[in-house]
């Protein structure tokens, strides 16, 4: 592994550079993200179709058909930062590496496992999410549909606000408390990175709302493709349960492929990381040659 010479170039980029990017990626490394998204979005597939198995009865009703489409994106929505987390892992890996090795990427993840659990899933929303959707799936009332509403909206503002929160814990790995004084927790790495930069992170949270006409196309040019095939032409069970996730799915693992790609230019326009990496290299070279 040489830090100088990463497999994608390190230096600032705009938005639309980013987007384009990460199109690139998405070519170049489509079968492992799919791995990676798979390790995780099957599942979670899975226990949202447990969650919301309530509902299937009634789904020959548009209105009730309608209502478990909502509550499966708001479900999806929820936890994407969770799905998206092996693919973190992954880019980590291949921007250092010509080929990625899940055994290098997955070694010292071990210890990262309780932090990612209070603070991806119980503090982003996703187990309280998960109780309002098996709720909202018995509830006619609406009562559990507003809850899930106001959770989706926290999650959107956290997001916005420390969007970077998963590449810190997975690629940095700090510490949610400090057992040492100096010791820098996930809590400090996260303000000095996102406090500075509020302004711009607002406007690229702004601009990742690309993702809902993004998934509108993908899940309808499904549905076409299965009634052009198959000519399946309803709202069945394998479309409710699976295809229509799938879409979703894969929606979430392009935007964390994008997400990705912002953390590394903040933290080239933040803290001159491509500098970082070449004085790094450096000093491992002449470690080599003095030993």
């Amino acid at each position: 592994m040489q830090l100088d010479k990463t497999r994608i170039a390190i230096r600032e980029r705009e938005l639309l550079e980013i987007y384009d990017l990460a199109l690139i990626v998405m070519r170049v490394y489509w079968w492992k993200i799919m791995q990676a998204l798979a390790i995780t979005a099957i599942p979670l597939t899975l226990i949202n179709g447990g969650l919301l198995w309530a509902m299937r009865a009634d789904l020959v009703v548009n209105e009730t058909a309608g209502m478990f489409l909502v509550y499966m994106v708001m479900a999806i929505f929820l936890e994407a930062p969770l799905a998206g987390l092996p693919i973190t892992v992954l880019l980590g890996d291949a921007l250092f590496h010509d080929k990625p090795n899940w055994r290098r990427m997955c070694t010292g993840l071990w210890p990262v496992m309780p932090r990612i659990f209070w603070v991806i899933f119980i503090l982003r929303g996703i187990l309280p999410g998960m109780l309002l959707l098996l709720w909202a799936s018995f509830d006619e009332a609406f009562v559990a549909f507003t809850f899930l509403l106001l959770l989706c909206g926290y999650a959107a503002v956290l997001r916005t606000w420390r969007p970077y929160i998963g590449e810190i814990l997975v690629l940095e790995k700090n510490p949610i408390f400090a057992k040492q004084k100096g010791t820098i927790t996930v809590g400090l790495r996260s303000s000095s990175l996102h406090n500075p930069n509020f302004g711009d992170l607002l406007i690229r949270g702004m601009a990742s709302a690309i993702c809902i006409p993004l998934a509108c196309s993908i899940v309808l040019n499904i549905f076409g493709v299965r009634g052009f095939v198959f000519g399946r032409w309803n709202w069945d069970d394998l479309f409710m349960f699976v295809w229509f996730q799938i879409g979703l799915w894969l929606v979430v693992a392009f935007m964390t492929v994008v997400r990705f790609l912002c953390y590394l230019d903040l933290r080239i326009r933040r803290e001159g990381w491509e500098v970082e990496l070449v004085l790094r290299a450096e000093a491992s070279r002449m470690k080599e040659i003095a030993g």
